[in-house]
């Protein structure tokens, strides 16, 4: 991507009643009959105004009921105590007990699901899915290129990753909409899966090769397919191929 698609804020309607601001930091607001959900709350108190008005455009007076959080990183919250203020419920994995076959928000236009699917960003990661317009929240599960994880890697939580995303794929949706940066679809959920074995396969050969840290990098290019990945040329691909060569080294996958 020449451009930065997401350096300029873009509303960007999923359907009827149900947009997303697509921007570094993504938030959006979904209409489910008699009242709206807000999915994450960006990083800038100072966006309040901006926001409120955004939906207020798009949805008229339909009230916001509840905030749904995937995580509960700054970049995730920022405008919770804003929409508290105005009468809205938060909930995320610190506020509310989801049980692990989650939680429905159900209006007569449509349904919410929060599924908790924690360990592979935090300990509190969370998706979202709206059956009736088949679209995922897939907070920062999926970053577009990166390894989310922000614990070790190792083969436990390398397949705890995959078993992770095999459950979003199932979903098959439609629409995925990443913490950060673009939409997406299942196929770039597909991809990284694929990306994450042909990254372990070709540090592991390298390794057994004997070649050092700065051969590897300078050997293991990014795919041609996902140069266009958001960032993923500035630092994404660089930064998991970074995890992957200390695991390998240590012997963890």
């Amino acid at each position: 991507m020449g451009v930065d698609p997401c350096e300029t804020p873009e509303i960007i309607q999923v359907a009827e009643g149900f947009y997303v601001r697509q921007a570094i930091d993504n938030t959006a607001w979904i209409d489910i009959g008699g009242g709206a959900v807000v999915v994450d709350a960006l990083e800038q108190p100072d966006l309040e105004g901006e926001v409120l008005g955004a939906i207020a455009d798009t949805l008229g007076d339909t009230p916001v009921r509840h905030v749904l959080n995937t995580h509960t990183h700054y970049d995730h919250t920022a405008l919770n105590p804003a929409f508290e203020r105005r009468g809205a419920t938060i909930v995320n994995a610190r506020t509310t007990e989801i049980p692990p076959e989650g939680l429905w928000l159900e209006g007569p236009r449509r349904r919410v699901q929060m599924l908790p699917m924690p360990g592979c960003h935090t300990r509190e990661d969370c998706v979202v899915w709206v059956p009736e317009d088949r679209a995922l929240f897939a907070g920062d599960i999926f970053g577009w290129g990166l390894i989310p994880l922000m614990t070790q890697l190792d083969a436990e939580t390398a397949q705890h990753l995959l078993d992770t995303y095999a459950r979003l794929i199932a979903f098959d949706a439609a629409t995925v909409i990443p913490g950060h940066g673009p939409l997406c679809t299942t196929v770039e959920l597909r991809r990284w899966v694929t990306y994450f074995g042909w990254l372990r396969d070709q540090v592991s050969q390298a390794i057994a090769a004997g070649k050092d840290d700065s051969q590897i990098a300078a050997a293991i290019a990014p795919p041609e397919d996902m140069r266009g990945w958001w960032r993923f040329l500035q630092w994404k691909h660089e930064d998991s191929l970074t995890k992957m060569v200390t695991a390998v080294r240590r012997g963890d996958v």
